[in-house]
């Protein structure tokens, strides 16, 4: 599996950050017995023990191990190391994961207040860095804060009042954050409207940008390198605390954006194209609770149209 993501990366198969995420999820693989036999040897209980032992991961990740073993089998069948996929024969599944899955939820209106106030209030400590300026971003344009730090002053057009997002901050070898110049999908190039919350946030951010070699916006002149997600996921946490806020990681941020749109009536065909996802059902379901809460005012609009028409 090694040669072959090796091969897929220098063929331009599978991009830096793939190729890094694919060793990072075999190193998971290397560490249980059944990669300590050749794979001539291995039964079908192996990989079934193999699968059992990885539940606690979330199903994510589970996903992940599943295809690679199952592409290891595959590899193994056509390099002539075993005859058959022992995976596909026997047809054995994916388990699941026993963790409870986390449904992310979006900051409530009085939650949004409470933030948007501490964050104004907060005082950066001497040796930190401020990342306010991001997050006010996030929370008004629903963008990734990937998309975000890879902004450059050329993407972000006020005369046509859109920002133009088609790079991200991505993860490479040995850790190492490099501007990938694609989104994280297809769907995430994409133009995003510039409105009247986010304008003057961004012509203040741009106003006060420092040289740097990525010629980006947001930049860690400190550490000299590009700002990490991690990096304003944890300056998010302590302004959380300080506002009483009972909630971690910055991604609520995006989900509080795409909240309020509903809210606002915005249709989902048009939320899916602000916010990057590849399909309408992946709005749909990531925010069925929002749509299913609104339901009742929908039916209350549609009773008072049919009265007023007197249908």
């Amino acid at each position: 599996m090694k040669d072959k993501y090796e091969n897929d990366f220098q063929m331009n198969f599978i991009a830096e950050q793939g190729y890094s995420r694919n060793l990072e999820h075999l190193k998971i693989l290397e560490s249980y017995p059944i990669a300590d036999k050749p794979i001539y040897e291995i039964t079908v209980e192996d990989i079934e023990a193999y699968l059992r032992s990885i539940v606690h991961y979330s199903n994510s990740v589970i996903g992940k191990l599943y295809l690679q073993l199952k592409q290891a089998f595959k590899e193994g069948v056509r390099r002539g190391y075993i005859t058959e996929n022992l995976i596909e024969i026997h047809d054995i599944r994916k388990p699941n994961s026993n963790k409870t899955t986390k449904k992310v939820r979006g900051l409530t209106e009085a939650e949004q207040q409470a933030f948007v106030k501490a964050l104004e209030e907060y005082r950066v400590p001497s040796h930190g860095q401020n990342y306010k300026q991001q997050l006010l971003i996030e929370l008004y344009t629903g963008m990734r804060m990937g998309e975000i730090n890879a902004l450059a002053p050329s993407d972000v057009d006020f005369a046509r009042n859109i920002i133009h997002v088609h790079k991200t901050v991505s993860r490479g070898l040995d850790s190492r954050s490099f501007i990938s110049d694609t989104a994280k999908t297809e769907a995430g190039n994409r133009y995003v409207p510039i409105n009247n919350m986010v304008r003057p946030i961004l012509q203040e951010a741009i106003k006060d940008m420092k040289k740097n070699t990525d010629g980006v916006i947001f930049y860690d002149h400190r550490g000299k390198k590009l700002v990490d997600t991690a990096q304003v996921c944890s300056y998010f946490n302590r302004v959380c605390a300080k506002a009483g806020i009972n909630i971690t990681g910055q991604h609520c941020l995006r989900h509080t954006c795409a909240t309020r749109c509903i809210e606002a009536g915005i249709s989902a065909v048009v939320l899916k194209s602000w916010l990057g996802h590849t399909d309408i059902h992946v709005t749909l379901d990531t925010y069925s609770d929002v749509f299913d809460r609104l339901n009742h005012k929908s039916i209350e609009q549609y009773e008072n149209y049919m009265a007023t028409n007197q249908f």
